[in-house]
């Protein structure tokens, strides 16, 4: 089973896309508000993908996603984004830090799992 983790700032998103994955068979391996509190578990925890968003108070997620793949070479990246507007540039951009792709936030169906 893929393990995830899930890196943005509002809980609110968090709980939503929690809830998708679980809905999509994926088990969710954590949560963290930002970069440095995703180092901290990320060992232990073994996720084999981590979502994570762009805008991040600390750290971009693109900054982020190239500190967290530095200390787990396994691990996918998928970025993610309130702003479509701008997912042409965000999708080269998350190519260019070796993560898989990027994702608008509006694209999660996340209505799905209320079903």
């Amino acid at each position: 089973m893929t393990r995830v983790l899930i890196v943005d700032d509002k809980p609110s998103f968090q709980r939503q896309l929690r809830q998708l994955l679980i809905y999509a068979g994926l088990e969710v391996a954590g949560e963290a508000c930002d970069i440095p509190t995703a180092e901290e578990p990320h060992e232990f925890l073994r996720p084999d993908l981590a979502i994570v968003y762009l805008m991040l108070p600390d750290s971009n997620g693109l900054q982020g996603s190239q500190r967290l793949r530095a200390t787990a070479p396994w691990l996918r990246v998928i970025l993610v984004s309130a702003y479509r507007d701008h997912a042409e540039a965000y999708r080269a951009a998350a190519q260019q830090v070796g993560a898989e792709g990027f994702i608008a936030k509006d694209d999660l169906d996340l209505n799905a799992v209320r079903a």
